[in-house]
Parts: C-alpha cells; sequence; structure tokens
C-alpha cells in the first residue's frame, strides 16, 4: 500500500465515522488530534503503522470508546 492508498482508507474511514459530512471529517483529519499524540490524522498516512493507528482510533470511536 502507497501514501496515497493509506491516505484514502483515512479519509474514507473518518467520512463513514462522520456519517458522509465530508466538512466535518476534513475538520478532524487537518487538525491535531490528542489521541493521536497531537499529530493530523493526514499526516500519519505516511506509515503503514501510523495508518492503522488513525484506523484503529476511528474504530475506537466508533464504538464509543473515547481515548
Amino acid at each position: 500500500m502507497n501514501d496515497e492508498d493509506r491516505l484514502a482508507a483515512i479519509t474514507k474511514a473518518a467520512i463513514e465515522f462522520f456519517k458522509g459530512d465530508d466538512e466535518a471529517a476534513k475538520r478532524w483529519l487537518n487538525n491535531q488530534v490528542r489521541s493521536l499524540g497531537h499529530k493530523r490524522p493526514l499526516d500519519m498516512a505516511h506509515t503503514e503503522e501510523d495508518t492503522e493507528t488513525v484506523l484503529n482510533l476511528i474504530n475506537c470511536l466508533e464504538h464509543g470508546m473515547f481515548l
């Protein structure tokens, strides 16, 4: 998987989490997230490990686990 594929996966997951609200997803993706060590989710698409971290966070949020 390359950076573009990882970015697409993160973006898709965020849009699904925000129930299709592209603007809310875009804001979340472009802002620092405390649970990600104050990194922006979009900046974490460069490695498989960081991408999995973002996707796992989204999954936790979907299930009501706030970290």
